[in-house]
């Protein structure tokens, strides 16, 4: 399978709110609802990343996503929907709910490349970060 530096791109359909990420063909557009679905870019690093960025961290059984060095607020009008992992060979996506903390428990990934985690907040967009 393609590494994820090869075209891991997240999509959102704006009428429904169905996500899909494309990983093997970045020059694909999928619709949803009759429409094209519009890409999240990425945000890095950038102002209000203390409470958006997501963090890494390896564990001996599995892999810890946390959103934000301070938790990301999760309330209904202002809250983490989903975070992703990867490691280029495969993807693990969890939505969370609305009463569920942004720190999120994956299987082990491989740490002997990039790892990157994206969080999706429902205010600020996309979030990503690698270790």
């Amino acid at each position: 399978m393609p590494r994820e530096e090869e075209g891991l791109k997240f999509y959102r359909c704006n009428t429904c709110g169905n996500l899909m990420f494309v990983m093997i063909d970045p020059n694909v557009r999928p619709t949803c609802c009759g429409t094209g679905m519009e890409i999240l870019d990425h945000i890095h690093g950038t102002e209000g990343s203390e409470k958006h960025a997501p963090i890494i961290e390896f564990n001996q059984n599995d892999t810890t996503v946390q959103v934000g060095l301070q938790l990301h607020a999760m309330e209904p009008e202002h809250r983490i929907e989903w975070v992703a992992l990867t490691d280029g060979e495969r993807v693990e996506i969890q939505k969370l709910g609305l009463t569920t903390p942004p720190v999120v428990k994956f299987s082990k990934m491989n740490e002997n490349g990039k790892v990157r985690a994206y969080a999706f907040c429902n205010i600020h967009g996309l979030w990503q970060s690698e270790k």
